[in-house]
């Protein structure tokens, strides 16, 4: 659309017209690896066996599904982020020279030298930063100036860069699409339809695709676990439960009755014994009461 609509005028290279449909394409890639991330890990996530050496309950089952997904999620996600971070810093510790020569572009000074010449965006240069940019132009094609900037989308040194600044609050609204589609030379009509604002959960219009990119582009993640399937698989062979109640007033009372009646068996068996043994014990220990003779005898 963008090469049939912008015509044969000769376009500033920042301009949206010549150059915003790379930011498209960009984004396009973002939702493939996306989709393709999850169906790969899901297809690891389905091949995993739940074992368990008793049946287990259904909350503590819901808890640990629950776990499960979760971990599974952030894992994948912290993967993900890993390897476009990765290509990232890769490319801007290197100065790679974007194919677009948005950072840099080539002087040739002699037949044997090219010098390269770092891009400036809003006084930030590309030499020391690769997140340098500004909102994405549409030139007056007479004068070079500027009569449109496109809400929300970024142009900068790098497309992936920008890109991650950008917004797509501009796509929300109808008369914005239309204002950007009237700057075409060749206006070519395009069913375009509007997002809509009604079905976010997660995100909001004003939302950076690296918001979106920090969660997979996924808003909501539904899941479901079914208990008695996994009931019917374990197939146990034999059940047992258990149950709490609240003793009434009739159970309380009988079985104080119940004490107080075994009680007082125990004390009519052990209290006459103890009282025997225990007269017998004194009648042993009684003192003894004897008489004593001395003898004298005398020589003469």
């Amino acid at each position: 659309y963008f090469t049939n609509a912008r015509g044969t005028a000769t376009l500033n290279g920042d301009d949206f017209r010549a150059s915003g449909s790379f930011i498209f394409q960009a984004l396009n890639t973002f939702c493939q690896l996306s989709n393709q991330t999850i169906a790969n890990r899901l297809i690891q996530f389905y091949s995993s066996q739940y074992v368990t050496v008793s049946v287990t309950p259904l909350q503590v089952f819901q808890s640990q599904t629950q776990a499960f997904v979760s971990q599974f999620i952030s894992l994948m996600t912290n993967d993900f982020l890993l390897s476009i971070s990765t290509i990232r810093k890769t490319t801007q510790s290197n100065s790679l020279l974007s194919g677009q020569f948005t950072n840099y572009y080539l002087v040739r000074q002699s037949s044997n030298y090219v010098n390269s010449v770092f891009v400036l965006y809003n006084n930030c240069s590309c030499a020391s930063s690769a997140t340098c940019a500004y909102k994405f132009p549409i030139y007056d094609s007479k004068n070079s100036k500027v009569i449109f900037t496109v809400p929300g989308i970024y142009t900068g040194c790098y497309i992936i860069e920008a890109l991650l600044q950008s917004n797509l609050q501009c796509f929300y609204n109808k008369t914005c699409i239309n204002q950007v589609q009237s700057y075409f030379t060749k206006y070519l009509s395009m069913n375009l339809t509007t997002l809509d604002s009604s079905l976010l959960i997660g995100f909001s219009m004003n939302s950076t695709i690296q918001e979106l990119v920090d969660e997979l582009m996924v808003e909501e993640w539904n899941s479901s676990t079914i208990y008695d399937g996994y009931y019917n698989e374990c197939q146990p062979s034999k059940c047992s439960y258990s149950y709490q109640t609240k003793n009434d007033a009739i159970y309380i009372i009988t079985t104080l009755t119940g004490l107080v009646g075994g009680l007082i068996t125990v004390l009519k068996l052990t209290v006459p014994r103890l009282i025997k043994m225990m007269r017998r014990k004194k009648e042993i220990i009684k003192p003894q009461i004897g008489k004593t003779t001395f003898r004298i005898k005398v020589d003469v």
